[in-house]
């Protein structure tokens, strides 16, 4: 089991919500006005604004894992094709998950 770490910017829910949707994937976890500095810049501290962060996580077997990294990877590549090398906000980690209870 796998647990994904989806950090994202508030202007893509959409989309983000889509690819889970269109995995199946119904059981997560979602933080709202996420704070933070990256590669794609500070965030803002106004909730629910264009740049502020949101953060899901969810916990998933292996396998739809690696098939969640593949469609956000498609998805990110797509869209940094037509940013022009500008970084863009959506990021995956993947953390080992246990149910403990």
């Amino acid at each position: 089991m796998k647990m994904l770490m989806i950090v994202f910017r508030e202007l893509l829910v959409e989309q983000v919500y889509a690819v889970l949707n269109e995995y199946e994937v119904t059981a997560f976890s979602e933080l709202h006005n996420v704070a933070g500095k990256g590669v794609s810049g500070s965030t803002s501290q106004f909730f629910l604004a264009p740049t502020t962060n949101r953060m899901i996580l969810v916990a998933v077997s292996d396998q739809v894992a690696s098939r969640l990294i593949d469609a956000f990877t498609r998805f990110r590549s797509a869209q940094e094709a037509g940013a022009h090398d500008s970084p863009f906000p959506l990021h995956v980690f993947v953390l080992p998950c246990e149910q403990a209870v």
